[in-house]
């Protein structure tokens, strides 16, 4: 537009002076074409409508495709249009996204790129922005396409076998060698009949076949129900450790809530950490929690929050000790309660001895490579806690 005003200015002096048709006739060309160019391409631009589709949901290191639909709903042609996409750091694979295409009317055009989970978290994907004018370059039109558009990358998930954590919850479907705690749905066989057996453990029809009262015996099994209690207190992780000791407790808790609902056990999660999805302008420190349930649609929202979750700082920080103290209360007896933190804070052990006392059953889990984990684990191990240290993914072995 800088250009073109300029010669047409000089183009007017000169035919005016020169008074030659040949100059008043390309003036008045350019000048059509100039005004009728402005008018086409904002017209035209108007009409372009654009819409994003890929999976809302991926793990950390996959990647995902994403395409996007560009549409002319108008009559007249698009002569050029430059389509950009604002895609996040974290989500980029080497590239931004933009390229330029032209549209006939009515036409539809598809556009594709690709976005790599290269760090856990909830990122906002967008605007689109296109930018469109005429055939001479004259004139340039910018729209923002806004829209609530998302992607989660999921925390790493470490696939374990056997965490052998403890439980004193009876009639859960996970096998125990305490004969206490027998399932009636899970028939191991039968045996002879003894004084003092209930009758309503008499296996009628197998007495009959057998001529002799056969009594049925039931295979041991507890139901570990399991809340993970994760401190993403940054004050209480030491600077040069925090970042690879939160994430590694993330990772910790959503690989043991992904065995657990494998095992058709429940789970719940209770967090002081920072969630910038839902709290976004929230003064008010966050108490994030999951309640104790089953099944996979309770496992994608437990990892919808652990994706989000960030280290919260300062007063936006709810002390761990506190949170672990209040949502504890209404746990079932015999519950397992997996602490994950970065190391044994001032008042943590004292706290998991009142649990434990509660008829809770407490494991210990430290982040942060630091000495004196052993005198942890020796303090822990006298009042009936078990404690491990996970210091690398490869710790993660002693459940494997």
């Amino acid at each position: 537009m800088r250009a073109i005003l300029p010669f047409l200015v000089v183009l007017l002096v000169v035919a005016f002076f020169t008074r030659v048709d040949s100059f008043f006739y390309l003036l008045y060309t350019l000048c059509g074409i100039y005004i009728l160019g402005r008018i086409w391409a904002k017209r035209s631009l108007s009409a372009v409508l654009l819409h994003r589709q890929h999976d809302a949901h991926i793990f950390l290191g996959e990647t995902v495709p994403v395409q996007v639909e560009v549409r002319n709903q108008g009559w007249l042609p698009v002569l050029w249009l430059r389509v950009q996409d604002t895609v996040p750091a974290n989500l980029g694979s080497g590239s931004h996204f933009r390229q330029v295409i032209s549209l006939l009317p009515r036409e539809r055009r598809h556009l594709s790129y690709t976005l790599a989970g290269k760090r856990r978290g909830y990122y906002p994907i967008g605007p689109l922005v296109t930018l469109g004018g005429d055939l001479l370059g004259s004139v340039a039109y910018e729209n923002h396409h806004e829209g609530d558009d998302y992607l989660i990358v999921y925390p790493k998930i470490v696939a374990l076998s056997n965490l052998g954590f403890p439980s004193y919850s009876p009639f859960g479907t996970l096998p125990s060698r305490e004969r206490l705690f027998e399932d009636p749905t899970r028939i191991q066989g039968v045996r002879d009949y003894q004084p003092g057996d209930s009758l309503r453990r008499m296996d009628w029809k197998t007495s009959a076949r057998v001529g002799s009262l056969q009594v049925r015996r039931y295979e041991p099994a507890i139901a570990l129900e399991t809340a993970l209690f994760l401190n993403l207190n940054g004050a209480d992780y030491p600077q040069a450790h925090r970042a690879d000791s939160t994430e590694l407790g993330i990772v910790v808790a959503a690989s043991i809530a992904a065995y657990l609902v494998e095992k058709r056990q429940a789970v719940g999660l209770v967090t002081n950490g920072r969630d910038p999805w839902t709290r976004l302008g929230d003064p008010r420190p966050p108490e994030l929690s999951l309640p104790l349930h089953k099944g996979r649609a309770h496992l994608m929202q437990l990892l919808d929050l652990l994706a989000c979750i960030e280290v919260a700082a300062g007063e936006e920080a709810v002390p761990f000790p506190d949170l672990l103290s209040r949502k504890s209360l209404g746990l079932p007896y015999g519950s397992t309660v997996v602490v994950i933190t970065a190391r044994e804070i001032e008042g943590l052990m004292e706290l998991l001895l009142t649990l434990r006392r509660r008829g809770l059953l407490v494991v210990l889990v430290l982040t942060c490579p630091e000495r004196g984990f052993e005198l942890t684990a020796q303090r822990a191990a006298q009042v009936g806690i078990q404690a491990f240290r996970v210091w690398s993914e490869r710790d993660l072995d002693i459940w494997r």
